[in-house]
């Protein structure tokens, strides 16, 4: 029935591996798998490049990162003196504002205190002189009660007056 010889064996397996390599032809003829294997290299090639491209980017852009970094100390040191500079102006510039508001306020008040000290003047005066006045005619009328020929002698007086007044 079967004869396992070895020669047999050899015949078939040579036939079979013939016939398999034939259909695996046929397969890579009729897939085109060597143009697909070249596509796929090629996408491969092109996604290694740009992935290259990339990284000489992100080289550069970390490079100016850490230059950017280095001198940041000297950045900072020149924003904060720039600002240490803008305060003291700023400073002496409040400083002589204040200086010459007070210095006007004062004025001011000199004035205030000088006016004050006039009115006070001019209020103490004109209460002196209604006092005097008062007195005076207080004096006169206790005087001219006591000696009638006093009172008598201030109207001819008087009259006297009127009559050498030239007009």
């Amino acid at each position: 029935m079967f004869d396992f010889s070895w020669s047999n064996i050899l015949h078939s397996n040579v036939i079979n591996f013939a016939i398999m390599i034939a259909f695996f032809a046929f397969i890579i003829i009729k897939l085109n798998v060597g143009q697909k294997i070249e596509d796929m290299r090629s996408a491969i090639q092109q996604k290694v490049e740009e992935s290259d491209s990339i990284k000489a980017e992100t080289e550069k852009d970390l490079k100016q990162v850490a230059d950017s970094l280095s001198n940041i100390e000297q950045e900072l040191s020149a924003i904060v003196s720039k600002a240490e500079e803008t305060a003291k102006a700023f400073e002496e510039k409040s400083k002589q504002d204040l200086d010459k508001t007070v210095e006007s306020i004062k004025l001011n008040i000199e004035k205030q205190i000088q006016s004050e000290e006039n009115h006070v003047q001019s209020s103490l005066m004109k209460n002196i002189s209604n006092a005097s006045v008062e007195i005076a005619q207080h004096q006169i009328k206790s005087a001219l009660d006591k000696d009638a020929k006093l009172h008598r002698k201030y109207i001819e007086d008087f009259i006297n007056s009127i009559d050498k007044i030239e007009v």
